[in-house]
């Protein structure tokens, strides 16, 4: 009672003050914000923009108020590591920066209060284990994108926990999104786009994670290599990334992570990932076409086999996005494919799987996979139509995805029916997001025997049905 209470205490002042305040309407949204509407706050939105431009107030404050219900398992992917189990609940998070010339600073404490309701379901095992649908443990205050950056003559450096999305998708990324929370990484890199001519320009980024801890009681690390090429309506991305350590025994610390990039040491015991997208814009059809595939050199084939084995395994993501569809500048469509399935060639091949090693906690972070939400062995189909004017978005989507293609016939199948509306009202945002889940053989305990009858076991059908409703604003 007492959370309550402060929690609602808190908004009320901060409304208060937000009244108070001479604020300037948010921009209104770009292509690619219109499709981040349900995943990523405005207030993320400002963050980020004060990280990269000091010019305007050196100080911002912005809170962000939400209260969700959840009927059944938990659900929602891609809201940075918020978990929200049976039951309800809300939280409210206040965004602070100061950004000034050649420093800027962040910080977003959260408090949240959860009534949680307990479920009787199948338990899943192993890399499927850190799904966003199975139960976990309940961070009620914490501290969000904290850091510090310094910049000068186009270069950053810095040390903080915020969340980083990589790749063109907006519902997935093979390597790295905002479904987990932020973990700490010192990073160096452009501060933004450096031009190289009036046609090509290139943004460089490099990330290092502060030690993550596996269940071995073991240091890993993730080290990240990004590249960013445009040039006239394309948009090249390259991202070579590197889990290293945790392994009992083996002597591996901090710079050693560092430096691995680019000494390659001890390389052969740890997950390697290339990553590479083209984007291509067609401004004249308001049109994006894009393509990423991914490539995994895991440890555990690298022990034993040659370098002939190596990188055979691949996923991808594909899609696209449309505006002004059927010649009216308000509605958009998209959609979006991604597919992490084994190997082609698993059954003569020895194949790892996509984020399947023990000894990195299946690439997850508290809970939660910072790739793809769909996981392993997966894939994920998403189709979306909306209309948008500067006061409104509103989306309908349809998403198809399955866990455990090869590894369990039948796999686990989740429908899911979603529908989200942003309201802009002066400097305020409104966001309402409610998404129907339909799952069958969750937990794999149907055999192929329930197929061929028609039958499901006890806990196979799920259904459940979520309600998120999100009130943001920059206070100054």
């Amino acid at each position: 009672m007492f959370k309550i209470k402060k929690i609602i205490f808190l908004s009320i002042v901060l409304v208060s003050l937000s009244f108070a305040q001479n604020i300037q309407d948010f921009e209104d949204s770009d292509y690619v914000d219109i499709f981040f509407t349900t995943h990523t706050a405005f207030s993320e939105k400002i963050r980020s923009k004060k990280l990269t431009n000091f010019s305007g107030n050196p100080v911002s404050l912005s809170y962000k108020n939400s209260f969700y219900i959840n009927t059944n398992i938990p659900n929602l992917e891609n809201q940075n590591g918020n978990y929200y189990p049976k039951g309800y609940g809300f939280d409210a998070s206040y965004d602070f920066a100061i950004t000034l010339k050649y420093f800027s600073l962040t910080v977003t404490p959260t408090l949240r209060n959860i009534t949680k309701f307990d479920l009787n379901l199948p338990k899943k095992e192993e890399e499927f284990s850190v799904l966003n649908d199975v139960q976990k443990n309940i961070s009620y205050q914490t501290i969000q994108n904290a850091g510090f950056l310094f910049r000068f003559q186009g270069i950053s450096a810095g040390y903080g926990n915020w969340n980083k999305w990589w790749g063109p998708g907006i519902h997935n990324s093979i390597s790295m999104t905002n479904n987990s929370k932020g973990f700490y990484s010192f990073f160096l890199g452009t501060s933004n786009f450096i031009n190289i001519n009036k046609d090509l320009k290139v943004n460089i980024q490099y990330y290092l994670s502060n030690k993550l801890r596996n269940d071995l009681d073991v240091n890993f690390y993730l080290t990240n290599l990004f590249v960013n090429i445009k040039y006239n309506k394309f948009d090249f991305g390259y991202n070579r990334s590197i889990l290293s350590g945790g392994t009992p025994g083996l002597n591996w610390g901090l710079n050693d992570a560092a430096l691995v990039m680019f000494t390659n040491e001890n390389i052969k015991y740890f997950d390697v990932t290339s990553n590479y997208y083209l984007l291509i814009h067609f401004p004249n059809s308001n049109l994006e076409i894009f393509s990423e595939f991914g490539f995994l050199n895991g440890s555990h084939i690298n022990s034993f086999f040659t370098d002939a084995y190596s990188d055979h395994l691949q996923g991808s993501n594909i899609g696209l996005r449309k505006k002004d569809l059927f010649n009216n500048e308000n509605l958009f469509f998209g959609i979006e494919y991604l597919r992490l399935l084994q190997s082609n060639y698993f059954n003569i091949l020895p194949s790892p799987n996509w984020y399947d090693n023990p000894k990195y906690n299946f690439s997850s972070y508290r809970g939660h996979r910072w790739g793809a939400h769909s996981g392993s062995d997966s894939d994920d189909l998403l189709i979306f139509i909306g209309y948008t004017n500067p006061k409104i978005i509103l989306t309908y989507g349809i998403n198809y995805e399955r866990h455990g293609v090869t590894y369990n016939f039948p796999p686990e199948v989740k429908i899911e029916s979603r529908v989200s509306v942003c309201l802009r009202r002066g400097s305020y945002n409104i966001i309402m997001y409610y998404e129907n889940e339909y799952f069958e053989h969750y937990g794999f305990v149907d055999s192929n025997r329930n197929v061929w009858d028609e039958t499901f076991e006890k806990g196979s059908l799920q259904r459940t049905n979520t309600i998120l409703l999100t009130v943001e604003r920059n206070i100054f």
